[in-house]
């Protein structure tokens, strides 16, 4: 039995981050702050299953791509992983959900609602 679940990624945060350089010399000296973006995201996962090949998912494979949720300059775009790919979504923090294998209908009329084709 498969659940058809959605997937949440809470997408990556380096703060306050030393060098190996600057650790091994022991200076407290750090990295500028780096979030991970949808479109590394993105790119990271096709990568792993290019490797792996397990039929995770494809490049065809329904996502939702959200920055700054909650702000007033927040972005929510939806569509394939490879449409995705092409969207700038700006400033952090970013997310990202993949869709499971099915959708109620109500989440589907809100996926449509953001699909990349309708902007």
């Amino acid at each position: 039995m498969q659940a058809s679940l959605h997937t949440l990624c809470l997408l990556d945060i380096k703060v306050k981050e030393q060098s190996i350089e600057n650790m091994l010399r022991g200076k407290k000296v750090y990295e500028p702050p780096r979030f991970m973006t949808v479109n590394q995201c993105i790119e990271q996962l096709l990568y792993i299953e290019s490797e792996r090949k397990e039929k995770v998912y494809t490049e065809d494979t329904l996502c939702i791509g959200l920055a700054r949720v909650g702000q007033d300059d927040q972005k929510v775009v939806s569509g394939t992983m490879k449409e995705l790919l092409t969207v700038d979504f700006g400033n952090p923090l970013h997310c990202f959900v993949i869709v499971g294998c099915e959708l109620h209908y109500l989440e589907k009329e809100y996926f449509d609602s953001f699909r990349i084709t309708n902007k």
